[in-house]
């Protein structure tokens, strides 16, 4: 029997819900959260971001944004600075310490990512991104048009 739209929903998300599960495992192997993982992702990619520009960038609330960054500074793994122009708000910043931690997480984490692309042949990984892409466009749009 072909799977209705309902199944091919469900099957979607469950296949997120797995992708999202290894992240977390591996997160948890590193010893931290897979919410501090996207955290420290997001230092790591963006120097000089603020609390905001994470919480903003992670989906998550400045709260928990808040307290991993405190955790990272307790760590010795981040630093905080003023900003110049707002002296309530302060850019987060990876230590040297940090720096290592991170580059050692960030590196097997793209490993592995290049090592899953990698076995995709080229068309296989352009129909992925343009499928990815043209699907969230249409679920993005259609909850846009739900909401009252």
């Amino acid at each position: 029997m072909k799977p209705t739209i309902n199944d091919q929903i469900a099957m979607y998300c469950n296949l997120l819900n797995e992708w999202y599960v290894a992240y977390a495992a591996y997160a948890k192997s590193m010893g931290l959260s897979n919410t501090a993982l996207d955290i420290l992702t997001t230092i790591y990619e963006n120097p000089n971001c603020t609390q905001e520009d994470i919480a903003e960038s992670c989906f998550l609330p400045k709260q928990t944004v808040n307290a991993v960054v405190t955790s990272f500074l307790k760590d010795g793994w981040v630093q905080l600075e003023e900003l110049p122009s707002d002296r309530r708000n302060k850019t987060v910043n990876l230590t040297a310490e940090g720096l290592a931690k991170a580059r050692e997480i960030m590196d097997k984490v793209h490993s592995c990512e290049i090592t899953a692309m990698s076995q995709l042949t080229e068309d296989e990984r352009d129909t992925l991104l343009k499928l990815t892409k043209t699907y969230i466009h249409k679920c993005s749009q259609a909850m846009a048009e739900n909401i009252e």
